[in-house]
């Protein structure tokens, strides 16, 4: 029983994952389509603002993936050594 509900809490952060991911694909997605050509130092300014978001988002999308990797070897881990003990 504890296998399971360690599968069932590694499914469900599987699913909080991707939901961030998605968000921060979609927040990047729209960030892209309101560059303005037209003002070469406004696009200028747009362009480096796109880089720093997509920089950022790619970091914070680095730190959820280690975070999750970390949690979930834990968990497994922990349930491993709880279910030796028994």
């Amino acid at each position: 029983m504890d296998w399971f509900n360690s599968f069932e809490q590694f499914f469900r952060q599987l699913s909080e994952f991707q939901s961030i991911v998605f968000h921060n694909w979609t927040s990047t997605l729209s960030s892209m389509q309101n560059l303005n050509l037209s003002d070469p130092p406004e696009t200028l300014e747009q362009s480096v603002k796109l880089q720093e978001d997509l920089v950022k988002n790619s970091l914070d999308f680095q730190e959820q993936v280690n975070r999750f990797s970390i949690d979930t070897q834990r968990k497994l881990w922990d349930s491993y050594f709880k279910m030796m003990r028994k």
